[in-house]
């Protein structure tokens, strides 16, 4: 009997070391950077190279600025009418490119 007790005893000891030691995960409300990561897709409208901005119109006709920095990865070339798929996050209040995938500009026919 004294086994049977013992072993529990160890068991549950061991169990609650594993809970403790197990990282904690994050939530979407505590980590506010994941909730605001997101996809858009539509066709660049302008662009503006000084304030590294481009203007991104979707097929509902919703435009939307969006900025890039030395970090976003860029697959292409930035210009207007060229068809994006772009990857971003808010940061300080604008809508940042993490990833820009571009493809060619529409035809005009």
């Amino acid at each position: 009997m004294k086994k049977v007790w013992v072993l529990a005893l160890t068991a549950a000891l061991v169990l609650s070391a594993a809970a403790i030691a197990a990282p904690a995960t994050l939530s979407a409300q505590d980590n506010p950077a994941s909730s605001s990561m997101k996809s858009m897709r539509g066709t660049i409208s302008s662009v503006d190279n000084g304030a590294k901005s481009f203007v991104v119109k979707d097929a509902n006709g919703k435009e939307a600025t969006v900025f890039w920095n030395d970090a976003t990865r860029l697959s292409g070339e930035l210009a207007t009418g060229a068809t994006v798929v772009v990857q971003t996050s808010m940061q300080d209040g604008k809508t940042m490119a993490t990833s820009i995938q571009v493809s060619g500009a529409k035809k005009p026919y």
